[in-house]
């Protein structure tokens, strides 16, 4: 099965290109930029394990990136915000951020799964950001490898469940216009893809509403 996982996922690494985009993290909170920082962390550990320094290395550098002081200080405390938006208000922009992410999960899974590659790329960002990819990837070199990727290999004879526990999604809003879809693997997958830098037990699929409509801009490990 491990196998068949990465056959379902590599075309998510499939290219390197540069952006000039603005990093996913950067307007994120103090604390959610040190739990995306440990959960970077926890995955260069589990590569030191598996006696793979370079990848725990580079894994160490993007930790820096994320949360410079990240080995020197312990996690910030939450700031709330004085401006408190009425419970309505609150309430629609929640809804509709959750249901846009939850959609756009489940287009792409069908997209990939029934190896429909126009469909999985209307769900993606013009660059998507990756662990290791600082720049990210740009939707032209995904789509070069995706039809390569669904021409080679029989996808659409799996299931997205047999992979995610697909009934325990969350989706947490972020302070910085993005919503994060959280979804587990099932345990017998938590370890499969170790070559992986996204790939963990427990991923964030991050999306945000850009002009052209809710998109997948970046994937990574959650703690």
């Amino acid at each position: 099965m491990k196998y068949i996982v990465s056959l379902v996922l590599i075309f998510l690494i499939a290219a390197i290109a540069a952006s000039a985009q603005t990093k996913f993290y950067e307007n994120m909170s103090d604390a959610q930029r040190y739990d995306l920082a440990d959960a970077y962390d926890q995955v260069a550990d589990r590569f030191e394990e598996l006696d793979d320094a370079p990848r725990a290395e580079k894994l160490r550098a993007m930790v820096k990136l994320i949360f410079p002081d990240f080995y020197q200080t312990e996690r910030p405390a939450e700031v709330v915000d004085t401006v408190v938006p009425t419970p309505t208000q609150e309430s629609l922009e929640d809804r509709v951020g959750r249901e846009a992410s939850e959609y756009q999960f489940s287009k792409l899974l069908r997209g990939i799964f029934d190896e429909d590659t126009a469909l999985s790329l209307s769900v993606i960002a013009e660059t998507l950001y990756l662990p290791l990819y600082d720049e990210g990837i740009r939707k032209p070199d995904l789509e070069t490898e995706m039809e390569r990727f669904f021409s080679k290999y029989n996808v659409d004879s799996y299931e997205a469940e047999d992979i995610f526990q697909l009934e325990h999604i969350e989706v947490i809003s972020l302070e910085n216009g993005y919503w994060r879809l959280d979804v587990k693997t099932w345990p017998q997958f938590a370890g499969a893809l170790e070559e992986m830098t996204f790939w963990s037990e427990k991923m964030g699929f991050y999306f945000r509403k850009f002009p052209q409509g809710w998109r997948l801009a970046a994937i990574g490990p959650v703690a």
